[in-house]
């Protein structure tokens, strides 16, 4: 294993990705050239770390392989994701929005029954070039984790109303409002949650009322696409920032709308 030095001495810095990432811990992410292989280097990422060991030993999950680490330092060195992020990629089509069903499903199928949340599943966490992966597992948390209170913030267009509100306690449901809400910046641009209310029942009618409209916006797009009406439904009803009314298996096949 090598120390931090070590690899200061034997890593190229292709390109420096520090100011994307969360300053707040004072994490260093670089793109590098280790051993003729292009990675990403990041510090301060032992959480990530240990979730990528559980899972690199399945190749069918599409996140990046573990290249190199060191727990009591904090650094990682993994697999560079080629392709952009999400952000970049506008105008789905059906086959698009099936391939990235599939990837999320598959997804989902490795972490939830670990009872593991992603709880940052989004556009810019996702890269697609030969195919999709889901690249930052940073924040991956526990179910039942208590996420701190973020309602009236205006911003985190990609979390739940639950998940800002944060009772109740985190629920591998919560990502499916992130798939949706990725899907509609994909298809109809940044969703517009405005995130203004800090009262919990106010907040809680700005959703349903914002709902109301994101909704119909991702419907017309969404109808467009040639995608089957189940499909659809799955999509619109994984959209709703309330848990209750959202599908309880992520499982499209012989969707009914319950709503």
């Amino acid at each position: 294993m090598e120390t931090g030095r070590d690899i200061y001495n034997i890593m190229k810095i292709l390109e420096d990705y520090t100011a994307l990432s969360n300053l707040s811990n004072n994490r260093k992410v670089y793109k590098i050239l280790h051993n003729g292989m292009v990675c990403c280097y990041k510090t301060n990422a032992v959480q990530e770390t240990k979730l990528l060991r559980s899972l690199n030993f399945s190749s069918s999950i599409n996140v990046p392989k573990l290249i190199d680490y060191n727990l009591k330092e904090g650094w990682i060195i993994k697999e560079w994701c080629s392709g952009k992020t999400l952000d970049h990629y506008t105008d789905w089509n059906a086959v698009m929005v099936r391939k990235f069903y599939t990837f999320t499903k598959n997804l989902f199928y490795h972490l939830h029954p670990r009872n593991l949340v992603l709880q940052d599943f989004k556009p810019f966490n996702i890269a697609y070039g030969d195919n999709f992966m889901y690249f930052d597992l940073d924040w991956v948390v526990d179910v039942n984790t208590q996420f701190a209170n973020s309602l009236g913030v205006r911003k985190y267009l990609y979390k739940s109303y639950e998940s800002l509100y944060s009772l109740p306690l985190a629920s591998t449901n919560d990502d499916y409002f992130s798939f949706a809400t990725t899907v509609y910046n994909s298809v109809v641009g940044p969703p517009e949650w405005s995130n203004s209310k800090k009262d919990p029942m106010e907040a809680h009618e700005q959703y349903e009322k914002e709902y109301n409209i994101l909704s119909v916006k991702l419907y017309n797009k969404l109808i467009q696409t040639e995608l089957k009406s189940n499909e659809i439904s799955f999509i619109i009803d994984c959209l709703n920032p309330f848990r209750q009314y959202r599908p309880q298996k992520f499982n499209w096949d012989n969707y009914s709308s319950s709503s």
